[in-house]
């Protein structure tokens, strides 16, 4: 026990009991005293551990006779509990009923108390506090407590003179519709007359009085009070309002049959309303003359009410006609089943039936431990308690607030989107605009549909008499639904945890219980929002090895598919970690991510095993467990950043595709292409009727803003008709492939391609390398020579080839020659090209070989036209003719022997051999065309210096090889 004043040295004398203390097995609750405050009494104590604390020989507080004290006890600040406390002033060993100082239910418990003018002077004296939990029963002066304690400590009562009276009154409810109010004397310095004043020209002298108005008004209350040193008066202006307009009488007033374990209503708060009441042992109170709120129809006000720890029942009834009786169903404005403490959005509509205006209306609220039965507005609760208050309703004489929801029903193929209207206010008319033309006019539309992919703005308009008011949302809707390639694995087991327990991202929140052994597991009915542009945190949970709290055994890696291509590829990837649960993985949402539904991919994997970690599809054999979510993502809210770029610049077709690359979702595109032609569509195909070089530009714009951009001289057409229609998709460019194994050569029947770039991961050679010519139906020989034939373990190739013209390469229609996966001891690998019989003739058609190394055997490809793995993927374009060759269509490849001098160069290159040649392509070591120079009719030189320092491949367009450069 803390310190204290020391005042006497004595003990108290015995108690007539002595209480025990609570069993062992209750302390883990910590209940008990802590802290005890009196005069100059302040101590601290354990609690409930210390069992019952008989402090009464320690020093203690002194008091004196007829003086005011406040006694402060605080108790376990997490559960509530009853405290009571006693002083024996009679010095007789027995606390008798007058001797009770304190009483309360709470945490930190507060009383005031006089001490009497009999009580024994310069006596050791017991004060007695007992605490137990709220729902144990009420501690008494010689009860064993259940979990909490009981501490006894010690007073002196000293004789000096009382000091003058303090005056201080309160009315038990000062605000009433009829009947006497209780006054109740607080005065402080134990006076010993009283006289009051209510202000109605009456008068008492008695301490504590009833007193009943006779007509309503506003009145002041005086009271005077003496003792024999003297006196002291207190008066109250317009303490007591009587009010004339209470509401009707209440149809019956239930009374609780056996109050236990603190049910009941502790606070009510509604709009201006904010009542305390005792819970319901008080059983029913009727508080609806002065606890009045005052609500406006159709708007919803928060109501909140305390109740005890369980679980209520609880049901609130409005008398919205004014008839006296709580009519059901209509009346019942909110039921709880199992609740604790609710909180709910109050309303009373304009269209509930014989709503009355103005006038206070009787409001009831019904509470009862969960579960039992009966229960209705008349019924008697068991354990809980009815308290009624009153409401009067004003109309509504504004525009509704108009406001609603989305939920996806569906997230693509198409989307559906489902509209909540939340609309309050009374609204009479709606209009929703669901962004791609539809409208609708009831308040609660039907499911919707979106087919195209894009962002659209939804809005809804709502109207009544006083005006109207519009609340907009963003529904986004991906451009298609894309498959992925399935993850597998062994799931992990008890010992070898490589399973998520939790994963959390924005609003998403996965706690789902699961075990080991299930391998993948598919989430994707649930969704996280994400917004362009704004960072996150992806945090998983996954149980611990068995294997002790070393390690970690795991790595933990996330995707999301921003392109929505069905492909994770490395810059889609959210980060990777090997640590301990939990495992965060930060990261940033790219402006230039497609809105709409996408695919989150999140693994776990055991690092004890041979694995790809950039591979998202881990096969079954793996300790691993995958799990795929769905992404919403919307577009930030500012304008766009207009950006575009073309499949190839230099085209021998006449025909370009340009696809946009804007970020931040633009809806609205204009492309002017240099030669008058326009376009409004997000990824054009063009074509030019003139060989030229042209400048393209693109102004996008959505809801928040535009943004134009310019690529001067950005597009030349070298020939027209030489080249085949543009494709309709394009391998990924990025990032490039580093790695020793790659294509020497292709070689079909008699035409033969060097791969001039080995480590580009993606060129369109449709311009650039010979023409393909191949014969309908028929097969042709296929040879491919790779390079470091023995760092690898075996190739993959595939062909396609656009049969139909129609700029689109079917995956297994078109695709004209598969070679699986060879072992690494072929080289070159040989087989058979076959053409369909219904190819078009006579028309360049677009070929596409595709080949990847099988540097990881387990690897899973995706074995698509359009797909590329980012490390060890490459893809090459070329121009196939079906038929004869058209010669008056396409420039004859010239002989390979040209060359060029000096080399390194600096400024000037001259070109050797280059015959009739005027145009100059120089390329990165990545495969990007850096430069097209031409050459001057005068000499056979062009100017290099503008060109950065390093290594350059030279390309003469119509001649075979290409050379590499040195600029220094």
């Amino acid at each position: 026990m803390g310190g204290t004043q020391r005042i006497s040295a004595q003990c108290v004398i015995p108690a007539a009991c002595t209480p025990g203390s609570a069993a062992a097995a209750n302390s883990v609750y910590e209940m008990g005293i802590y802290r005890v405050q009196l005069a100059g009494l302040d101590t601290t104590t354990r609690g409930g551990s210390d069992g019952y604390g008989n402090y009464d020989c320690q020093p203690g507080a002194e008091l004196q006779r007829g003086g005011t004290y406040g006694l402060a006890v605080r108790t376990n600040p997490n559960a509530d509990e009853a405290v009571r406390a006693w002083i024996d002033f009679n010095g007789n060993g027995q606390f008798d009923a007058g001797e009770l100082v304190l009483a309360s239910t709470g945490r930190n418990h507060q009383g005031l108390f006089t001490v009497p003018a009999a009580a024994v002077l310069d006596q050791p004296l017991r004060l007695r506090i007992a605490a137990d939990y709220v729902n144990a029963p009420i501690p008494t002066p010689c009860s064993t407590p259940e979990y909490s304690q009981t501490e006894d400590y010690q007073l002196l009562v000293r004789a000096n003179a009382l000091p003058r009276p303090v005056a201080r009154f309160v009315a038990d409810d000062s605000v009433r519709c009829g009947g006497p109010i209780a006054f109740r004397d607080q005065s402080l310095n134990s006076p010993t007359a009283w006289r009051w004043s209510f202000g109605d020209g009456t008068t008492s002298v008695l301490q504590s009085p009833q007193h009943t108005y006779a007509a309503p008004g506003a009145y002041t209350v005086q009271l005077r009070v003496c003792n024999a040193t003297g006196c002291d008066s207190l008066t109250k202006v317009g303490y007591v309002q009587v009010r004339a307009d209470a509401p009707r009488p209440a149809p019956c007033q239930p009374a609780t049959t056996a109050f236990c374990c603190g049910f009941g209503v502790t606070r009510v708060r509604l709009g201006n309303l904010d009542r305390t009441s005792l819970d319901g042992r008080a059983g029913f109170e009727d508080f609806s003359c002065a606890a009045r709120a005052t609500l406006t129809a159709d708007r919803p006000v928060a109501m909140q009410l305390a109740t005890g720890p369980n679980a209520h029942d609880v049901r609130v009834y409005l008398d919205v006609n004014d008839n006296g009786q709580f009519d059901l169903p209509a009346e019942l404005l909110y039921e709880g089943l199992g609740v604790q403490s609710p909180s709910m959005q109050l309303t009373v509509a304009t269209t509930l039936s014989g709503l009355v205006y103005h006038r206070p209306l009787r409001l009831r609220i019904w509470a009862d431990a969960a579960g039992t039965a009966p229960f209705g507005p008349c019924s008697a609760p068991l354990r809980g308690q009815v308290e009624d208050y009153s409401v009067v309703v004003l109309p509504n004489t504004t525009a509704p607030t108009a406001a609603f929801a989305v939920n996806y029903a569906q997230y693509c193929g198409p989307t559906r989107a489902a509209f909540t209207n939340a609309t309050v206010g009374g609204a009479t008319s709606y209009r929703w605009d669901f962004g791609d033309g539809s409208i609708a006019t009831t308040a609660s539309p039907p499911t919707h549909s979106y087919s195209t992919g894009g962002v659209y703005d939804i809005t809804l308009v709502t109207a009544n008499a006083f005006g109207s008011d519009t609340a907009h949302h963003t529904v986004v809707v991906a451009a298609a639904c894309a498959a992925y390639c399935p993850a597998d694995g062994t799931g992990g087991s008890v010992s070898s945890a490589a399973y998520f327990t939790r994963v959390q991202l924005a609003n998403l929140d996965n706690q789902d219980v699961r075990l080991p052994g299930t391998g993948y597991r598919d989430y994707t009915d649930r969704a996280a929002e994400l917004i362009q542009g704004q960072a996150y945190s992806l945090q998983a949970e996954s149980p611990r090895w068995s294997t002790g709290s070393n390690g970690p055994w795991v790595r933990v890696t996330a995707w999301i598919d921003y392109n929505q291509d069905g492909n994770f590829s490395s810059t889609e990837r959210l980060g990777q970690v090997s640590a301990l649960s939990p495992y965060l993985l930060p990261f940033q949402v790219p402006l230039g991510a497609r809105a709409g539904a996408t695919r989150l991919r999140v693994q776990i994997a055991s690092l004890f095993q041979p694995s790809d970690p950039n591979n998202s599809c881990p096969p079954a054999y793996q300790n691993a467990t995958t799990e795929d979510y769905t992404v919403l993502i919307f577009p930030a809210a500012q304008a766009p950043q207009a950006g575009f770029a073309a499949d190839i610049t230099v085209s021998c077709s006449g025909t370009v595709q340009l696809r946009d690359t804007s970020l931040i979702a633009p809806s609205t595109w204009q492309w002017s292409f240099g030669d008058g032609g326009t376009s409004t569509q997000q990824h054009p195909q063009h074509t030019y009727a003139q060989p030229g070089t042209y400048s393209v530009s693109l102004r996008v714009a959505n809801r928040y803003g535009a943004s134009t951009v310019t690529k001067t001289n950005y597009i030349v057409i070298a020939n027209l008709s030489q080249g085949p229609r543009p494709a309709s998709c394009l391998p990924s460019m990025g990032p490039d492939i580093n790695f020793p194994v790659t294509v020497g050569t292709v070689q079909l029947g008699g035409w033969t391609y060097t791969n001039a770039v080995p480590f580009a991961p993606y060129r369109d050679e449709t311009c650039n390398a010979p023409l393909i010519t191949l014969a309908p139906g028929t097969g042709t020989a296929v040879t491919v020579l790779t390079q470091s034939p023995s760092t690898f373990r075996g190739f993959a190739f595939q062909m396609w080839l656009d049969a139909n013209d129609d700029g689109v390469l079917e995956p297994t229609t078109e695709l004209v020659y598969n070679s699986n996966r060879h072992s690494s001891t072929v080289n070159p690998w040989t087989g058979t090209l076959h053409v369909p019989a219904t190819a078009v003739r006579n028309r360049p058609l677009r070929l596409r070989i595709w080949w990847m190394p099988n540097i990881i055997p387990y690897n899973v490809v995706e074995e698509l036209p359009c797909y590329r793995h980012d490390e060890v993927g490459q893809v090459r374009d070329f121009t196939a003719f079906i038929g004869s060759t058209p010669t008056s269509t396409r420039v004859t490849a010239k002989s390979s022997e040209w060359s060029f001098a000096p080399n390194p160069a600096s400024e000037q290159l001259n070109i050797i051999n280059g015959g009739s040649s005027k145009e100059v392509q120089i390329w990165d070591m990545a495969g990007h065309l850096c430069a097209t120079l031409y050459l001057s009719k005068a000499s056979n030189s062009v100017d290099v210096s503008a060109l950065p320092r390093g290594l350059y491949i030279i390309r003469l367009p119509g001649h075979l090889g290409v050379r590499r450069l040195t600029l220094l």
